[in-house]
């Protein structure tokens, strides 16, 4: 689990924010175009480039993001590219204290009893992009879940937070990771990454305990075929949806509820199965 160690030991010194292991290759590429270093939410917003389009660099002065939910306990694992970036992203960290303690509990894979692993389907942070972005992407999902397992919508959520988990392949921000070829070849931590999703994922996937949908890159992730793996390619991996319709929102069903979801997927407008409906209501 070396992915884990190195995050959990990394120590949150200050910006730039990079894992010991990059800082070489970081500083190599160290230039206006390629990393920007803000530290503080005020000469962020007031910067002459706040929100500009075009931009592909690395965000430095956010704390990175190698990875979301309890990898250790989750069993749905969904593989992204690299973490992106909106105003909400500098403001939550400068600005707000239980946010950014969330960040870092996440990196050292701490987390409180009474609240989700899965930060961003945490509603105490719905007021953030990267709870907005999920949350659209899961909201059919969990929709589903909660008329499968007959509760609420907040408790189907809760339990998928339960349950998910993500990993980039670089843990850096960044609007738009245009021309990531070298990063991808060159970062440690691209690395790490592989190698947990190659050594621990695949074999939970294989032994049938976990499900494995890649959304991003599926190709340099360099994954085995296996009916427990998803890969997204073309417009798909664009849009990475996760919806029911799509092929690793029916994955998460399916992997969630077993045959349940199929059975009432094929067969729900059909008079046999709303006789069963009422037989059970």
């Amino acid at each position: 689990m070396d992915l884990l160690r190195e995050w959990a030991g990394w120590r949150v010194a200050g910006p730039p924010y990079v894992l010991a292991a990059d800082r070489p290759v970081i500083e190599s590429r160290r230039s206006a175009r390629a990393i920007t270093v803000r530290t503080g939410w005020s000469s962020v917003y007031r910067a002459p480039d706040f929100l500009e389009p075009g931009d592909h660099r690395l965000h430095l002065g956010l704390l990175p993001q190698p990875f979301w939910g309890d990898l250790r306990r989750a069993s749905i694992y969904v593989l992204m590219l690299n973490p992106h970036i909106g105003p909400t992203d500098y403001y939550a960290e400068f600005e707000v204290a239980a946010y950014r303690r969330a960040l870092i509990a996440n990196l050292r894979q701490r987390f409180p009893k009474s609240r989700p692993p899965f930060l961003f389907l945490d509603p105490a942070f719905s007021w953030h992009g990267g709870f907005a972005w999920w949350h659209s992407k899961l909201a059919g999902v969990i929709t589903r879940l909660a008329s499968l397992w007959d509760i609420p919508f907040a408790e189907a959520r809760h339990r998928l937070a339960q349950s998910l988990a993500s990993i980039e392949l670089v843990p850096y921000h960044s609007p738009s990771l245009r021309g990531s070829g070298r990063w991808l070849r060159e970062l440690p931590s691209v690395k790490l990454a592989r190698a947990f999703v190659h050594d621990v994922v695949v074999r939970r996937v294989r032994s049938g305990e976990a499900l494995l949908i890649a959304t991003r890159q599926a190709r340099t992730w360099n994954l085995p075929t296996h009916r427990g793996i998803v890969r997204y390619n073309g417009p798909q991996a664009r849009a990475a949806h996760l919806s029911p319709a799509s092929s690793g929102g029916q994955a998460i069903l399916r992997h969630l509820t077993g045959d349940t979801w199929q059975a009432t997927s094929t067969c729900r407008l059909t008079t046999a199965c709303n006789r069963r409906r009422q037989e059970r209501s």
